[in-house]
């Protein structure tokens, strides 16, 4: 199986994407990946270097694509508290969805940051950008940037507990508290 002629690194890359994303690293097989890309291992070598390679490149497509989702979400509304119950509800809405696959980069800081120090600095990068990303919707100026954070804890702690079966009613209403308690600014 040689690389066809209609080789599309973005197809390739997002198939591969899915299953990292709903298998991890280590139950995707070399042979998934040949399978969902319909390159061959040396075609798939030659583009990414090696499965860790192909890791990282989906873990960037990731971020390229469903993490910039979030982006696009917050800026649909001027109110911050509106734009995070949004953003929120999204994430909840998976719930509901027998495809719970969580947040990508989640998985892969639960999965291989300990294992991989590159994963890990790729998990760690790309959870910065979204700690920034969410400062600007708040306006948040504060050089450690902690509210930010605090919402990436929520946002993060959410999309694995939607990953673990979390019920869509009670999500609902632990999100509600959290805003409200955030908003108040009681945390």
């Amino acid at each position: 199986m040689g690389r066809p002629k209609n080789f599309d690194p973005e197809t390739a890359i997002a198939a591969v994407k899915e299953l990292f994303w709903l298998h991890g690293y280590e139950g995707t097989s070399l042979q998934d990946i040949e399978r969902a890309t319909g390159l061959a291992k040396q075609s798939l070598y030659r583009q990414y270097g090696d499965k860790r390679g192909i890791y990282l490149a989906a873990l960037r497509h990731y971020e390229q694509h469903e993490a910039a989702e979030a982006a696009r979400l917050l800026a649909r509304h001027a109110d911050p508290r509106e734009a995070f119950a949004s953003l929120f509800a999204a994430v909840i809405a998976e719930a509901q969805d027998s495809h719970r696959r969580g947040c990508f980069l989640c998985n892969a800081g639960a999965d291989r940051t300990m294992i991989d120090p590159a994963i890990g600095t790729a998990v760690s990068d790309a959870m910065e950008r979204l700690v920034l990303t969410f400062a600007r919707k708040l306006g948040d100026s504060d050089p450690l940037l902690a509210r930010s954070r605090a919402l990436v804890v929520i946002y993060v702690g959410l999309r694995i507990s939607v990953r673990a079966g979390g019920a869509y009613d009670p999500l609902i209403a632990t999100v509600r508290h959290c805003l409200d308690m955030f908003f108040s600014h009681r945390i």
